[in-house]
């Protein structure tokens, strides 16, 4: 996955930017109305960038799919064992319902718990690129591109 954002902010070795929302990204509803825009993030990147240059970054498909397994099918299978395990063991039907409810929503405090206290390094995106600034882009911009003509 390939994305654009603006230096906002540098920060010795981190850097600051203000993401531009692409259009795979801009109907998913992971972010609030609020972000729909555009959103903040850090990276690392020890390159020679200036506030204002506009970087392009990566996340390598491979750990894509990780984590959309992990945030997105877990959850479901977590569901699905927890209401065979509950049959197995001869619960009712209404019983099995609840204990998978009951499942699922011990798999999001697990991926909660996971997330803060587990997770020692976010994210790596790789800066594939870096443009002087522009007026190409705008960080109202939902597809990086805002030409005025």
């Amino acid at each position: 996955m390939t994305s654009n954002g603006k230096v906002i902010g540098i920060n010795g070795n981190k850097v600051k930017l203000r993401m531009f929302k692409e259009s795979s990204c801009a109907h998913c509803s992971g972010c609030g109305e609020a972000n729909k825009l555009a959103r903040e993030l850090e990276i690392t990147y020890d390159g020679n960038v200036e506030i204002g240059d506009i970087v392009t970054f990566e996340l390598e498909d491979i750990k894509m799919l990780k984590i959309g397994f992990i945030v997105y099918i877990l959850p479901i299978l977590m569901m699905i064992i927890g209401f065979f395990i509950s049959k197995k063991m001869g619960a009712e039907e209404k019983l099995s319902v609840l204990v998978s409810f009951i499942f699922l929503i011990g798999s999001f405090v697990c991926l909660h718990i996971y997330d803060k206290y587990f997770v020692k390094e976010k994210v790596d995106m790789r800066v594939v690129a870096v443009e002087k600034d522009t007026e190409t882009f705008s960080a109202d911009s939902c597809v990086g591109n805002n030409k005025e003509q």
